[in-house]
C-alpha cells in the first residue's frame, strides 16, 4: 500500500469514527424512581440542653425527572428535579431540591448494550415540614455520588439501573427545643428511563 492510499484510508476511518461520535451527540430527558434508606442512627436532632434525639432507619422514596445533553458516548450532563418526602419521628419533611449531576461512561466497557458509569453531583433547595413550623423553607444542599450501569434499548431510549449516595445538610434546624441536626445520609437505588432525541 502506498502512502497515498495509507493517507486516504486513514482520513476515511478518521471520518467514520466522527460520524459515530457525533451521533452520539443529543440532548435526552429522563425520570427516575428511587428506594431510600437512611441507615442506623443517620438523623440525629440535637437539643439546647444537649441532649439528642437519633433517628433509626427511615426507609421511603424519591422521584427525580432531569433533562441533559450527551457528548460522544462518555459524557452526559443533566440538571434535575427531585422531590422527596421523609417520614421521621418529627414529622415529614418535605424536600425539593434542582442540582447538576455529571457522569462519565465507562463506554471501552460496553458489552451487550450494558455500559457501566460513574456519577458526580451537587444540589441545593427548600425543605418544608408542617409540623416543625421553624423549619419552613430552610435551605439545604446536597452532594451525590453514585455508580450504575445504562442498559440501550434502541438508538433513542435507555433504562438505568444504580445506587447513589446522597448527602444532605441543613443551613437551620431551629425551634423551641432543637437548635441543629447533622448531615443526612441517604442510599438510593436508582431506576431510571431516559429518552435521546
Amino acid at each position: 500500500m502506498n502512502s497515498k492510499k495509507l493517507l486516504q484510508s486513514v482520513i476515511l476511518t478518521s471520518l467514520l469514527v466522527t460520524t459515530t461520535q457525533a451521533n452520539s451527540d443529543g440532548v435526552y430527558i429522563g425520570i427516575e424512581s428511587s428506594a431510600i434508606t437512611f441507615g442506623k442512627d443517620s438523623l440525629k436532632i440535637t437539643n439546647k440542653d444537649k441532649s439528642s434525639i437519633t433517628h433509626k432507619e427511615i426507609k421511603n422514596t424519591h422521584y427525580n425527572i432531569k433533562i441533559g445533553y450527551q457528548h460522544f458516548k462518555n459524557n452526559r450532563v443533566e440538571v434535575y428535579y427531585r422531590n422527596n418526602n421523609i417520614d421521621t419521628l418529627l414529622g415529614e419533611l418535605s424536600q425539593d431540591i434542582y442540582g447538576i449531576n455529571y457522569e462519565w461512561a465507562f463506554s471501552c466497557l460496553t458489552k451487550n448494550h450494558v455500559t457501566p458509569y460513574l456519577l458526580l453531583g451537587i444540589g441545593g433547595g427548600e425543605v418544608t415540614s408542617k409540623k416543625l413550623k421553624n423549619l419552613y423553607k430552610s435551605e439545604i444542599g446536597e452532594g451525590n455520588f453514585g455508580l450504575g450501569i445504562h442498559y440501550q434499548l434502541n438508538e433513542n431510549i435507555d433504562v438505568q439501573v444504580a445506587y447513589n449516595y446522597i448527602a444532605t445538610g441543613f443551613d437551620k434546624f431551629d425551634n423551641k427545643t432543637t437548635d441543629k441536626t447533622s448531615v443526612m445520609g441517604q442510599d438510593s437505588f436508582v431506576l431510571g428511563l431516559s429518552y435521546r432525541f
